[in-house]
């Protein structure tokens, strides 16, 4: 009898973390949904309300705000009321900030639903990353991977879906309604979950770790100042692709295309990551060079299926690195998961909003070509953090 109970606990637990491990993956794929979708209709929605390029480059910038702030404030909120029921608050957010987005006609409200759905977007990403840092401890640099691969396939997806759909007759703002959608059945799936490390690992030395704190980690900062760089080339690409091929190039055919690509370039190469062991300052250096050289290759070459071909290899070399650095960071603070990867998620959206809205006023200025220059020059100034926070780095893998 105690044998069969056993069978079925054990049983139930496998089922259980298999449900998490599924639940985690959709999700964060369907933020790469999400995230695509938006990149592909932001100048839709510039144009719908009568928008500038720099009031272009702000709209981005604002959806990113929501991304930085929201961590910083809530992160800590991971060890009061646990990792799942801050991932339900935040999803339940970001599936209200959609329905606003998808019906309302005033700029101020959809201004609003934006900042609403980055807010939802960065605790969910960060905090449902934790989870399966606490979950599954010894396998995160697998499943970090992996999930991202998931978030690949999403953001490949997304915008080839968009344009199929508007092809069809949808209208733009209601793809937020029909995202919003999948969200409401990931937040039912998420509820039926178990966590045998929600509020963390029950070490009263690092409960309630504060913000304060964490910025007197000088591996910490610097990772963070590293994340905030790479998530302000990846969004600066993939923002600045439609109007680059449909406003410079004159065919805006071709920018789902490359936005597509751009994305689902990361699939192998986060997969490659996830599997092949190489060292990680190499891996870094390396990649980070493929992005500098696509960049500055995709504005200098006149030929658009060549164009194409590098905005896929930045892709390429922009997958592994943010998995990289979240990894880094939750074996240096794997006391404090939940608090330490929400505030890399702060520095991703400060990333995301700043260097585009940088761009975005070179932009107005200059020529559309502008954005890549300027990320290709970060890319350099990212390596050298990065090498940086390498040398400081000593991981510590325990859990006591």
């Amino acid at each position: 009898m105690n044998k069969e109970r056993a069978t079925k606990s054990e049983l139930s637990s496998n089922l259980n973390r298999k449900l998490i491990i599924f639940v985690s993956y959709f999700t964060i794929g369907m933020l790469g949904v999400y995230i695509s979708v938006y990149q592909y209709t932001v100048l839709s929605a510039a144009q719908f309300f009568n928008l500038s390029i720099t009031m272009m480059g702000v709209l981005i910038a604002l959806q990113h705000i929501g991304i930085s702030l929201s961590p910083l404030l809530l992160g800590g909120l991971c060890d009061k009321i646990g990792k799942k029921k801050l991932i339900l608050i935040m999803m339940t957010v970001m599936v209200l900030g959609m329905a606003f987005a998808g019906i309302t006609q005033a700029f101020t409200v959809f201004l609003v639903a934006i900042l609403a759905i980055g807010a939802g977007f960065a605790v969910t990403e960060g905090t449902m990353s934790a989870v399966l840092a606490d979950e599954f401890f010894e396998d995160f640099s697998k499943h970090i991977n992996f999930s991202q691969v998931a978030f690949s396939v999403g953001a490949l997806c997304g915008p080839l879906a968009a344009q199929a759909m508007i092809n069809h007759g949808v209208y733009f703002k209601d793809l937020y309604l029909y995202i919003g959608a999948v969200f409401l059945v990931m937040i039912v799936l998420f509820t039926l979950t178990k966590h045998q490390y929600d509020k963390g690992h029950g070490n009263p030395e690092h409960d309630n770790i504060s913000v304060g704190k964490l910025f007197k980690s000088a591996i910490l900062v610097l990772l963070a100042i590293s994340i905030f760089m790479y998530v302000g080339i990846e969004n600066t690409i993939a923002n600045f692709a439609d109007s680059y091929f449909e406003l410079s190039q004159g065919a805006p055919q071709l920018s789902a295309l490359a936005l597509s690509l751009f994305w689902g370039a990361m699939i192998p190469s986060r997969f490659l990551s996830g599997i092949i062991n190489i060292d990680p300052k190499k891996k870094f250096i390396g990649l980070s060079a493929l992005i500098f050289v696509s960049v500055i290759g995709a504005m200098l070459v006149p030929n658009h299926t060549a164009k194409i071909v590098f905005f896929a290899l930045s892709g390429f070399g922009c997958g592994p690195l943010w998995p990289m650095i979240m990894d880094t960071t939750a074996k240096n603070q794997s006391a404090s998961n939940g608090q330490s990867l929400n505030m890399m998620m702060a520095f991703s959206g400060l990333g995301g909003a700043l260097v585009p809205l940088l761009a975005s006023v070179v932009v107005d200025n200059t020529i559309q070509a502008s954005a890549y220059y300027i990320t290709a020059a970060v890319v350099l100034v990212m390596i050298a953090f990065y090498l940086s926070a390498n040398k400081k780095n000593k991981p510590k893998l325990s859990r006591k």
